[in-house]
């Protein structure tokens, strides 16, 4: 298992504009708590939940909060009815700080806990000093990946009360080995930035997440057989709402996803998948 993993992963220079992706199978390769305001949930039906809760851990995350808004990425889940051999997939390209590649700062750790602990084996590609930032556990959760996202609701760092890096939010939607359970792990956990984060199963399960700190905007790939997100955002509960405003000034997230979505529909039209 180990060594099937290590060659999907693969880290290539790209230029802003590619819409090149690593593609990694999600078939089984398998606190401190202080109180926050409601976190309400936007689901592409409409429907409304608010849910409350909070977890808070010491602030390591002084990079990330930078990083945060600098990074361009694209995102896409594949589901199994456009898969040739039937099973989900994750890709993502990830866009980083040149500095991080050449000083050997991007890592992959295979997670082993304790049994006692009753938490499933996890694969991630993280940043040195980081909790995580991408990957997969050997419960059939994940691919997990990330997008930046900008918003009028984002709290500078050293402005606001001390708030996990994002990471933390995905690292423990890793831990848990239902899905349904992993989603109920993101809301309460207090957020500063916004991102989006896309979360599949090998039961061929996907999601498109847009957190911001008050809000989270849903889509699923319940009618779409393939998910994509770049750095802006685009699902459907967002767009016709005013709470909260999309303040990326535009660029490159425009048109890669639309790119990388064409890419695929003509693929799986090549492959009589839709």
């Amino acid at each position: 298992m180990r060594d099937m993993i290590c060659r999907m992963l693969k880290f290539v220079a790209v230029s802003e504009t590619s819409t090149t992706e690593e593609a990694k199978t999600v078939e089984f390769i398998p606190e401190i708590i202080q109180e926050k305001p409601a976190v309400e949930v936007a689901v592409e039906d409409s429907k409304a939940a608010e849910v409350a809760g909070s977890t808070t851990m010491e602030n390591v995350g002084d990079e990330e909060q930078r990083v945060e808004v600098t990074e361009e990425c694209t995102s896409t889940i594949i589901l199994a009815p456009a898969t040739r051999d039937g099973v989900v997939f994750t890709a993502q390209n990830w866009d980083m700080f040149h500095r991080l590649v050449i000083e050997n700062a991007i890592l992959y750790l295979e997670i082993h806990p304790d049994p006692s602990e009753n938490i499933p084996t996890m694969f991630l590609v993280t940043e040195a000093g980081q909790l995580g930032r991408s990957g997969c556990n050997g419960a059939g959760l994940g691919g997990l990946t990330a997008n930046s996202l900008q918003s009028n609701n984002d709290q500078a760092p050293g402005l606001s009360m001390p708030i996990p890096p994002s990471g933390a939010l995905r690292r423990h939607f890793l831990d848990q080995s239902n899905y349904s359970v992993g989603l109920e792990c993101i809301s309460p956990i207090p957020r500063h930035v916004s991102f989006n984060i896309m979360v599949s199963s090998a039961d061929d399960i996907g999601m498109c997440l847009e957190v911001t700190p008050r809000m989270i905007f849903i889509s699923s790939g319940s009618e779409k057989r393939y998910l994509v997100h770049s750095n802006h955002f685009q699902t459907a509960p967002f767009l016709p709402q005013t709470q909260i405003a999309d303040t990326y000034l535009g660029g490159s997230s425009w048109y890669r996803g639309e790119r990388l979505k064409a890419g695929l529909r003509e693929q799986a039209q090549k492959e009589n998948l839709i």
